[in-house]
């Protein structure tokens, strides 16, 4: 059974169960007056479970009026083909550099597989192309109309040129993608602080752009962060403040290490190294409830996913 979470201000989080995983990747049913609209398909894999929470709501093909992602990686989009192909009426909005991988997604298949593997790929499931007529391309200031309900795009580059973050002025919300990292809202929980990692993965990562990005958030009235991985957040100025930081010292260590023979090995050392300072403690068995499986499961997305924003540091330092 789908596991929904109705926020307030007309929102339903929906966690997609991202290759068989909970709580790792949330899609939002947003309600206006002309209709709703869903933002994050997850992967293909996780049509069953945008389905089965439409139906819950009362969501039809009749009424979705769009479907937006964040960026085209396939943890966001990949399912946005199949889900078109469901709910018929609703146009998709994509960042305009990211449009066309969309509507041939040969390119962002061979790429996913190169980095992914044939057995993840096979995971996250298949990927259709969509309709050129029926997409949307949106750039900066572009304004998302559901009636009674204004929302803003904010072209927000450096996890990938072709990221966008969506803001409700009905809630101040930020729908964030990977542009404020990823969030752990059970360790948050336990350990009473935000638990954030940066998402740095090459080959598009762009140091400089994520931290105007990020700066662009700060300055901005943000009052709740809507992550894709994984929740709801408050505090969003607290998050997005140690995000900088978090990124700042990231890149000064890949610096240090790029012209190594092993800097793969040592950055990746120093990263999990700063991880369980910020966590403050020594192990991982540390961290209290750690034995509840939900924590061991929001530990192992913390940690096992590393290598790849260490290579994206790498890459972005040896430019």
């Amino acid at each position: 059974m789908v596991k929904i979470v109705q926020l307030p201000g007309e929102i339903w989080q929906i966690d997609l169960e991202d290759c068989g995983h909970p709580g790792r990747t949330a899609g939002y049913f947003v309600k206006g007056q002309e209709g709703w609209m869903l933002v994050e398909t997850g992967p293909a894999s996780s049509l069953d479970k945008i389905l089965e929470a439409a139906t819950s709501l009362g969501i039809t093909p009749d009424n979705l009026k769009y479907i937006a992602v964040t960026h085209v990686h396939l943890d966001h989009a990949g399912g946005l083909g199949v889900t078109a192909e469901y709910f018929t009426n609703a146009k998709l909005i994509v960042h305009n550099k990211g449009s066309r991988h969309m509507v041939d997604p040969t390119r962002l298949i061979a790429g996913a597989t190169k980095a992914w593997g044939e057995k993840k790929m096979a995971e996250f499931g298949k990927i259709k192309p969509v309709a050129k007529e029926r997409v949307i391309p949106v750039r900066e200031g572009d304004i998302i109309d559901l009636g009674n309900r204004i929302i803003e795009v904010w072209e927000t580059p450096g996890h990938a040129k072709h990221h966008a973050c969506f803001y409700d002025r009905k809630t101040k919300g930020l729908f964030s993608g990977d542009a404020v990292g990823v969030y752990h809202p059970l360790l948050s929980k336990s350990l009473l602080r935000p638990v954030v990692r940066s998402a740095t993965p090459a080959p598009d990562f762009e140091g400089d752009k994520m931290i105007k990005s990020l700066i662009r958030m700060a300055r901005a009235e943000v009052e709740v962060i809507y992550f894709t991985h994984f929740g709801m957040a408050h505090f969003p100025q607290q998050i997005i403040e140690r995000q900088i930081g978090q990124l700042i010292i990231q890149i000064e260590l890949a610096k240090k290490f790029c012209q190594e023979a092993n800097a793969e090995k040592l950055l990746h050392e120093e990263v999990l190294w700063q991880i369980h300072k910020g966590l403050d403690v020594a192990a991982y068995e540390d961290i209290p409830n750690f034995h509840a499986s939900q924590i061991k499961e929001e530990y192992s997305f913390l940690t096992e996913l590393l290598s790849l924003s260490v290579a994206g540091l790498l890459q972005y330092c040896r430019k």
